[in-house]
């Protein structure tokens, strides 16, 4: 059996892409149906010839700083922010939850700008997840930044269906794109808290976050091989507006096909995700087709190349109006992932 370092040789080495994506596609069929999840949560307005999400309370994104953030990144500069609903108060977020029970909607993202040190400040707002799982029966996804142990029980206390971290392997990106005083220990350290208290972790790794260049890519795909995870979700930077980074070239759809093919062969059960950050046009079509032959489990806003891709190799398209994080539970469902 292929250690770790070998196949990760071979799907960064390998002049031929195509054996690579086959081999990664075989691996996703002798472990999963044939069912292959689009995700279109209401965020952004979706419509397609085969699905529309024109409902923004399907599952949104609430931000707890509102436009704040302290780290004011590289690659973002707080314009992911404004795409949030803003929650400043706990009472104005179990407003918001109250709302997207009202409109129909299954749950949201909880999110906010970081702290100095890589902290989301969620602190004050367990106990109102906590009522907005009880209450109101919502699923809630929360995007935590690094996570401390106080934190890690307060969250599996408050019963969250998921915590998304994005996972950095490189000191020099975490201190050059994120300024932050923290190290690529650090990030493995939350993941493995997750894991100590049992809850429920979708690591997200973008590819190209040092500038659009890979750096620290093949380490952070080594921590979430170590570790016991929920879902892995694989994103892409995208030069914004506004930002240092507007100008800079995303690596290409044949490199982060690569990035797929290994998540895929190094964590054969777990389910593997093209989430929602992607360049957009023909980059983001590419991409999707070949995220569907190296075998992910879902994509987030997918293209319809996308749906085409699925329907040509015979797989059968499940449209969910929720986050994409939440494709573990909708495996379980069905008795299949971990």
């Amino acid at each position: 059996m292929e250690d770790c370092d070998a196949i990760l040789n071979r799907c960064f080495n390998e002049k031929r892409l195509n054996p690579l994506l086959e081999e990664a596609y075989k691996i996703r069929i002798s472990n999963f149906s044939n069912v292959i999840y689009f995700y279109t949560p209401g965020m952004v307005h979706f419509d397609t010839p085969f699905h529309k999400a024109i409902n923004p309370y399907r599952f949104p994104a609430i931000s707890v700083t509102g436009r704040m953030c302290y780290l004011n990144c590289e690659h973002c500069r707080g314009k992911l922010l404004e795409t949030m609903i803003p929650a400043s108060h706990p009472e104005e977020l179990f407003n918001i939850c109250k709302k997207v029970k009202r409109y129909g909607g299954y749950g949201c993202l909880i999110s906010g700008g970081s702290l100095r040190d890589g902290r989301v400040p969620l602190k004050r707002y367990i106990p109102t997840i906590k009522r907005v799982k009880q209450e109101l029966g919502l699923e809630v996804v929360v995007h935590t930044g690094l996570i401390d142990r106080n934190l890690a029980e307060e969250l599996a206390s408050a019963g969250v269906d998921g915590v998304m971290l994005d996972i950095i392997g490189s000191d020099e990106t975490i201190r050059e794109v994120c300024h932050l005083n923290r190290s690529v220990q650090d990030y493995e350290q939350s993941l493995i808290l997750l894991e100590e208290y049992d809850i429920p972790s979708i690591p997200h790794i973008i590819v190209g976050l040092h500038y659009g260049s890979l750096k620290g890519e093949r380490t952070a795909l080594k921590i979430v091989y170590r570790r016991k995870i929920a879902a892995l979700v694989i994103v892409v930077l995208m030069p914004l507006s506004g930002t240092s980074m507007e100008n800079v070239t995303p690596p290409s759809p044949g490199t982060v096909t690569r990035i797929l093919i290994a998540a895929r062969l190094l964590k054969p059960n777990v389910p593997l995700l093209l989430g929602c950050a992607r360049p957009r046009g023909p980059y983001k079509a590419a991409l999707d087709v070949s995220g569907v032959r190296a075998g992910v489990n879902g994509i987030a806003y997918p293209t319809v190349e996308a749906y085409q891709a699925a329907v040509r190799l015979g797989l059968s398209v499940k449209i969910e109006d929720r986050c994409c994080s939440l494709l573990w539970k909708d495996l379980i469902t069905v008795g299949e992932g971990r």
